[in-house]
Order: structure tokens, then sequence, then C-alpha cells
């Protein structure tokens, strides 16, 4: 394989065919008619410009395009391929949206390591429908809760886009899977750091050639093929060393209640271990506080054990308890302002 980033790895296969072969075979013609967007990114992939456009989620901030280096997204490629062992000929699934960061990588991780790519649309439980098993596959806390019992058919599973839940956490340990926790960003080309959660790890640690420091609290990440200076975030974690951090939550959702700054999601971490369904906490004005610390379950209240709130200080401890027929998710990952938005109109209308 030639070293331009250009080129697509020989033995790169999508479902099972080779490339090269697959688009010319007029029995598959059916089977790319509604492919598109996959191959207009194969074709950028190809083309002359050393870039590609990227759309960041907007979890953290408004949604915006960035422009990507090829090779630095190769580079990623190579660093996953290289902590997970992966090889030429391995089965990879794909089943996130190619929308954003997450999907498109791994379709370069495929071009690049020469991968045997399975594509199905995004859904709940997406390895309930296959046969066959993967050495390799990506999905979000949401579709790995629904897949719990299919993990089986995957050899190694990394997940991102949001945190995953004590609950299932526990019940992953129990599986010969290899389920990974992964910590990045568009900014960083997907994850520079995963947590074993199949060994119980709570720490992420950094892939090869990445280090992490820590600015005011904040992390810091030190990776020469993304950057030559430092990715600054906005997530607040301990810093266990260079190359190990435990994640505490992100700035932009703390709330401010009564003058004492509290994290949601550090808070959600502890609540998680009680409760097996969706929930999150979030601020509502008030009078007294500014902001007051609620609780939001989707669907319905589950029974509230006493103890529950009792591992929470003063301040943590939810100032009310709602519910919401459902929560709005975008790609899998939990809307949190549009939940709130969705509550504080519940409580207008009923007053």
């Amino acid at each position: 394989m030639s070293n331009s980033f250009h080129n697509i790895h020989p033995n790169f296969k999508l479902n099972g065919f080779l490339y090269s072969k697959f688009v010319d075979h007029s029995s598959y013609k059916e089977f790319l008619s509604d492919k598109s967007e996959l191959l207009d990114f194969i074709e950028s992939w190809t083309n002359n410009s050393p870039v590609i456009s990227l759309q960041t989620s907007g979890s953290t901030s408004i949604p915006k395009k960035i422009l990507a280096e090829k090779s630095a997204m190769a580079c990623s490629a190579k660093k996953t391929g290289k902590q997970f062992n992966l090889k030429p000929g391995d089965k990879a699934l794909l089943c996130l949206p190619l929308t954003f960061i997450a999907g498109k990588m791994m379709i370069v991780r495929a071009l690049v390591l020469g991968l045997d790519l399975y594509i199905t649309k995004p859904s709940r439980s997406p390895l309930k429908n296959f046969s066959k098993s993967f050495d390799f596959a990506a999905m979000t806390p949401y579709q790995l809760e629904k897949s719990i019992e299919y993990l089986n058919k995957v050899k190694c599973l990394i997940i991102g886009g949001s945190p995953v839940g004590e609950v299932i956490k526990k019940k992953i340990k129990n599986k010969t899977s290899g389920v990974y926790e992964t910590y990045g960003m568009t900014e960083t080309l997907s994850h520079v750091a995963i947590k074993n959660l199949s060994l119980g790890e709570n720490e992420f640690v950094a892939l090869p050639g990445i280090t992490f420091s820590k600015n005011n609290g904040f992390l810091e990440i030190n990776a020469p093929f993304l950057s030559k200076s430092p990715i600054i975030t906005n997530d607040l974690i301990h810093l266990v060393s260079k190359t190990a951090f435990e994640w505490q939550g992100r700035a932009s959702l703390t709330i401010n209640s009564g003058g004492i700054k509290l994290n949601p999601e550090k808070i959600e971490k502890t609540l998680s271990k009680h409760y097996n369904v969706p929930f999150i906490i979030c601020g509502l004005p008030d009078e007294q506080l500014g902001e007051k610390i609620v609780l939001v379950f989707e669907n319905k209240i589950p029974s509230m054990p006493e103890l529950v709130f009792k591992k929470l200080n003063s301040f943590e401890r939810p100032k009310g308890i709602f519910s919401l027929n459902s929560f709005s998710r975008r790609h899998g990952k939990i809307n949190r302002k549009d939940i709130q938005n969705r509550l504080l109109k519940k409580l207008h209308d009923r007053n």
C-alpha cells in the first residue's frame, strides 16, 4: 500500500466484496443506490484535496463545520488499529450515522486498514439481525444498552457519544467481548483515549503517541498529529498521569444553584448505579437559588428508595422529580436542552 492517504487499502471490502470490484458489479447497484452518503465520502477521501469538511455534533456548543487533514484522519485510524490489533480482512460493523465523525472514522479505518466493512442502518439493536460475528464495531451507549444479549457477536466494541451508565457497566462484566468506552470529539477526529469497561477500569488511557495535561481543572490534549499546540477542552478531569485521567464532566453543563456550582453528569453517575432507565439532571429557574437541581425521568418515575439521595450531598439532591413521555435524542445522544425546554413548557402550561 502506498503511503498516500488518498489510496484505498487493497484489502478494503464492503459487505464481503473487494471494493475495487464491488463498485462495478451490476448485481450490487441496488445495494449502492441508497448509499450515496457513503460513496460521496469515499470520493472525497480519494480526491486531490488534503482536507475533508466535518460537522461537529453540537453536544457542547453550536454545531459548526471544521476542516480536517486527511493525513491526520489516517493517522488516527492507524492508532486505533494498533491499539486494538486490527488486521486487513477483519470484519467491522458500521451502525452509526455518517453525518458525524464517529461514522466517518469507521469508514476511514476500513479504508486505511483494509477492513471488511459491513453497513447497516443505525438502529437501537444493530447486532440483532446479523448471524455473522464481527471483529470490531462502534456504538452509542443507547445502542449498547439494547445490544447486551448480542455482544457475543462482536470481539471488540467501542462506545462513544456520552457516558456509559453504571448499571450497564455491571452487565458488561459478564460478557466475553472487549467493550471500551472512548473519549474524543470531532476536533480530535474521534477517540484519543479509551477505558476498558470489560475489566472495570475507571480511567481513560491515551492512545499511542498522545499525552494529557491539566489547565485550571480542564483537560488539554497533546497530540502532535492533530495540532502543534495543545487542544483545550471544556472537560473537567482528575489527571492521574500524563497518559491517564478520570473524566468528571463538562463545564458547559454546570448548574449554579445558590452560588454552588454543580456538575449534573457527576450527580447522574452516582444515581445511575440505582436506575436502569434513562434520566437526566438539569437546572430550572428558581427565585431563591437562581437555579435548582431537578431529576427528569423518561416515560415514568420509578420507585425512589430513600437511600438513593443519601449518596448525594445536600446541594446535589434534586429539589424536584419529573417525567416526560419520551426523551428526544440526536444520533443516540440525549438532547438535554430540548428536554429542559419541554419540561419548562410543561410546568408553565400546568400553571
